[in-house]
């Protein structure tokens, strides 16, 4: 039988983060609601460059106004991402649990969905380089500075394998928090994977529809 919690340090614990991270992941419900606040916030800022459409502008009462409206919208938005996106994952591993008879416990999607929203911290640097550095990335060409062709390579191999060490990271909280053998996990992760993408489409219309929102506020 595995060990649960048997998991080696390894230089990958700075991307998939270290095992006590995914160990202080509480069954709690209350903190949830960061979870969907960061997520949320996280979606909004990273799919537009808010300062430059001038949404943080004007004056206090109208700075007040896009402020709240922004954070509701934001904690809506991060509750859509999560759920939509988790609680069939956390069904579906509750599912493998009985099947395979590895006990798991029942507010295991609390953790799962604390897991995904963890896991958008790897893309902070890359998407706010990408989103609020000033550069015209669809502009970078040959005749580009050096250091200009140099990073936005980085920044686009970042994105493009970044989605597989997010799933790495819910995977590692899986392998620290159940007991699910090696066979079963992959089967989740796999289906992690294909759930997640077909969800972003729907993620990505509601944020439209909210951007849309917020564009037609005073």
């Amino acid at each position: 039988m595995e060990k649960i919690n048997d998991i080696p340090s390894s230089p990958l614990d700075l991307i998939l983060f270290p095992a006590w991270v995914h160990k202080k992941l509480s069954f709690r419900i209350n903190g949830l609601i960061a979870s969907f606040l960061f997520v949320g916030a996280f979606d909004m800022l990273l799919h537009r460059n808010f300062l430059e459409i001038g949404y943080f502008k004007g004056n206090a009462m109208e700075l007040a106004l896009r402020l709240v409206v922004f954070t509701c919208l934001s904690f809506l938005l991060g509750i859509v991402d999560v759920l939509c996106t988790m609680v069939p994952i956390s069904d579906f591993a509750k599912m493998i649990g009985k099947r395979s008879e590895r006990r798991i416990n029942q507010r295991m999607p609390v953790v799962l969905m604390k897991s995904y929203a963890l896991s958008h911290i790897l893309f902070v640097v890359p998407m706010i380089l990408y989103f609020y550095s000033g550069i015209r990335w669809g502009e970078v060409n040959a005749a580009s500075s050096q250091q200009i062709r140099l990073l936005f390579s980085v920044i686009l191999i970042l994105i493009t394998v970044l989605p597989y060490f997010q799933l790495g990271v819910i995977y590692r909280t899986i392998s620290v928090r159940t007991q699910i053998t090696s066979f079963w996990k992959f089967v989740l992760i796999l289906a992690t994977y294909f759930w997640m993408r077909i969800c972003s489409g729907a993620i990505t219309y509601v944020e439209d529809m909210f951007l849309r929102i917020m564009a037609s506020l005073p």
